[in-house]
């Protein structure tokens, strides 16, 4: 089959249809290429501050290097690593404990005594809100 163009500008920005069959094949291989799986970044420090800072933030207690890398098994975790992850969580406590408790018992979310040490009155708010909810049923 051969197909004919209108005029001969159309032929001159459509090109020859070999030619735009073979740009759009490179095309999908490029993008096929391009959004394969890529081999996992190495984490560094900033990645085990942030996952600290994470970790807080959802109101978890610090974890142990031990206890990290046993749940990470596949990672090697320096004291560098450690230190910036602990650095991280003490951020994310700060961040975690400066809510209102009240309202996190108010949505049930679970309470961890993260903020034992740093706000003790947080637990008590934190169960007046939750009974209160449960009032409410």
């Amino acid at each position: 089959m051969v197909l004919h163009y209108e005029s001969s500008r159309t032929r001159y920005l459509l090109g020859d249809p070999m030619k735009l069959l073979i740009s759009a094949i490179l095309a999908l291989l490029l993008v096929g290429c391009s959004s394969s799986p890529q081999a996992e970044k190495e984490k560094n420090a900033d990645d085990w501050f942030n996952y600290g800072e994470f970790r807080a933030k959802k109101g978890l207690i610090v974890q142990t290097q031990e206890q990290l890398e046993a749940v990470n098994p596949d990672e090697t975790i320096t004291k560098e690593f450690y230190n910036a992850y602990f650095s991280g969580h003490q951020e994310g406590t700060v961040i975690y404990c400066t809510q209102n408790p009240y309202i996190l018992g108010l949505s049930e979310a679970p309470y961890f005594d993260l903020c034992a040490q740093s706000h003790p009155e947080f637990k008590d708010e934190y169960e007046k809100g939750v009974n209160h909810q449960q009032n409410k049923k």
